[in-house]
């Protein structure tokens, strides 16, 4: 891109922005970083001054990309607009002490409106999911998971007993929204094979496989999640793993509650 070009797109954003402030070393910088071709000096504009943490600068980007953000939001119904939206903001612009805001992760090589896009979804995605599965975990009662047999260590029972709930937990936040529903129709609402295929116009096969496909990959993810946490082998859980099933009804018609 021609210098010429470059000194356009920055006169438009500096006529978009006229609070924003006079570009500085750091910002030439960033543009000259990238390929002549891909340049998006007036979308890098908003991205740099976004990165001083300037609150107009925020202002002036949630205003640019209010109808877009309106838009996604809407696609997540677990939680409310506002939250998802306040907490995106933490994410793009302030970060945590191991991550810094996101916002200086856009390069300029595509539009920050579908940077934004993808960051926001990836971002509310992470957000439902955990919040999930933090409300399986509160919702599972000590009787519910933690009567399970132990491993043969006793200074593993309390840790045991929080593990289980977490992973068990876990595991069923990462389940596919259709093996959700299915198992909550067959463990919460008690419905047959053939009324769950009957209600979704699909064969009963289809709903056996899926629930059996959700039901392996509850007992799948909880046994990673403990062997992760507690650092113990596979066969030292097998009899809670076994246990496990025996106990899978009153567990999932808590959790899913509707």
């Amino acid at each position: 891109m021609a210098a010429t070009d470059v000194d356009a797109q920055l006169a438009a954003a500096r006529a978009r922005w006229p609070t924003g402030p006079e570009p500085e070393a750091t910002f030439a910088a960033l543009v000259a970083a990238r390929p002549a071709a891909q340049q998006h000096v007036e979308d890098l504009y908003l991205a740099w001054w976004c990165r001083t943490g300037d609150a107009a600068a925020i202002t002036a980007f949630e205003a640019a990309f209010d109808d877009d953000l309106r838009a996604i939001t809407a696609r997540f119904k677990d939680l409310p607009a506002d939250d998802l939206r306040q907490h995106l903001r933490v994410k793009l612009f302030v970060g945590t002490p191991k991550s810094p805001p996101k916002v200086c992760d856009y390069a300029g090589t595509g539009s920050l409106k579908s940077w934004l896009r993808v960051t926001a979804v990836r971002s509310f995605v992470d957000l439902v999911r955990s919040t999930r599965t933090h409300r399986y975990e509160q919702e599972l009662e000590e009787t519910d998971l933690l009567g399970l047999a132990t491993p043969s260590h006793p200074a593993l029972r309390s840790e045991l007993a929080l593990a289980v709930k977490a992973a068990f937990a876990a595991a069923v936040g990462k389940l596919a929204s259709r093996e959700r529903v299915f198992l909550r129709h067959a463990y919460v609402d008690h419905h047959t094979l053939d009324q769950i295929a009957s209600h979704y116009a699909v064969h009963r096969t289809t709903v056996a496989r899926t629930l059996a496909a959700a039901r392996e990959q509850l007992f799948a993810g909880t046994r990673a999640g403990l062997v992760t946490s507690l650092g113990i082998d596979t066969a030292e859980l097998s009899s809670v793993i076994r246990m496990l099933d025996s106990r899978i009804d009153l567990s999932l018609s808590r959790v899913l509650q509707p």
